[in-house]
């Protein structure tokens, strides 16, 4: 479905996964925070945070966080406006833990 709070009503598309609220736990050295699914309109482009749901499909989230380390300098810079932290290469453990609750093997 689209998103019913923008004008267009068109479909939205996943693009990347994000943190929101990141920070970095003293103890541990480790960042983290609220995991979160980003859409993009396909019709105006409009971003939409969401939260990750216990039902949805891991194997399309890992699909879409591989997509989300390669994502264009645009978004990523449209993402820092809206105060979310791309998930990339560097934090990608991070993420992986938030979702799964291990450290992948290296």
């Amino acid at each position: 479905p689209g998103d019913r709070r923008s004008d267009c009503y068109a479909k939205m598309r996943p693009v990347a996964l994000a943190f929101k609220n990141y920070k970095i736990n003293p103890f541990t050295e480790r960042g983290g925070g609220e995991l979160m699914l980003i859409h993009q309109c396909t019709n105006c482009g409009k971003l939409s945070p969401n939260r990750i749901a216990g039902d949805d499909n891991e194997y399309q989230i890992l699909c879409i966080l591989k997509e989300s380390i390669h994502l264009n300098q645009t978004l990523v810079n449209q993402l820092k406006k809206l105060g979310l932290i791309l998930i990339v290469s560097n934090n990608k453990e991070e993420a992986l833990v938030s979702l799964f609750g291990i450290q992948p093997n290296h």
